[in-house]
C-alpha cells in the first residue's frame, strides 16, 4: 500500500495564511466593515498642494507612481486610500510639529500608523510599519524600522513655487503689407 503525502493545496494555503498574518489586514473579506476615516482639520491644502505632497513621496518600483508611493519608513501608500485606517491608508502629517500647518514643505505623506508615532523634530524615530513588493504582491507589515533624523527634513528642501522672471525673446520679424488686388507688387533687386 502506497503512503499518501500531504495535500499540496492544503500546504500552499497554510503557507499563504502564515504569510498573510504579517500583513496589516483591515478587511479580510468584502463583507467586513469599511475602514475608519481619519479627519485632520489642522492641515488644509488646496488640490494642487495635496497632489504635490503625494508626488514628493518615493514611488514604488515597477508600479504606477500615481497609485502607489512609499513614505520615509518604506510603508506603501495607495492614493485612493487617503484618510483611511487601512493597509495602504495614508495621511498628511507635519515634518516639524511646531512648524506651519499650511507650508507644503512642512507637510509630508505618511502611512497613517507611522504618522501616529510620537517623534521630535530632527531626532531619530522608530516607525511601526514598513512595506514590501514581491513578484505579484504589494503589502505592508508590522516591523519597527529606524528612521534617520534627517529623512523627513530632506522632503523640506523641495520648493513648490519658485519665482521666475519671464523676459520676452527677441525675434527678427519682417512685417509685410498685403497689396491691394489691383496694385502691382514691386520687386526688390
Amino acid at each position: 500500500m502506497a503512503t499518501k503525502g500531504p495535500d499540496k493545496a492544503a500546504v500552499k494555503r497554510a503557507a499563504s495564511n502564515a504569510k498573510r498574518s504579517q500583513h496589516i489586514q483591515t478587511r479580510k473579506k468584502a463583507s467586513d466593515p469599511k475602514p475608519n476615516k481619519i479627519v485632520n482639520k489642522d492641515i488644509k491644502l488646496t488640490e494642487g498642494q495635496a497632489k504635490f505632497i503625494w508626488e514628493k513621496a518615493e514611488p514604488v518600483s515597477a508600479t504606477n507612481p500615481a497609485i502607489f508611493r512609499k513614505d520615509v519608513a518604506g510603508a506603501i501608500m495607495k492614493n485612493s486610500e487617503y484618510g483611511l485606517e487601512s493597509e495602504f491608508g495614508w495621511v498628511n502629517t507635519l515634518v516639524d510639529p511646531d512648524g506651519e500647518y499650511d507650508d507644503v514643505n512642512n507637510v509630508v505623506a505618511m502611512h497613517w500608523m507611522n504618522a501616529k508615532v510620537k517623534r521630535k523634530h530632527q531626532e531619530m524615530w522608530v516607525a511601526v510599519v514598513t512595506g514590501a513588493r514581491e513578484t505579484r504582491e504589494i503589502y505592508n507589515y508590522m516591523k519597527e524600522t529606524k528612521v534617520p533624523a534627517d529623512a523627513l527634513d530632506k522632503t523640506k528642501k523641495t520648493v513648490l513655487f519658485q519665482s521666475a522672471t519671464v523676459e520676452p525673446r527677441k525675434i527678427n520679424i519682417e512685417i509685410r503689407k498685403v497689396p491691394n488686388p489691383g496694385q502691382k507688387i514691386a520687386k526688390k533687386n
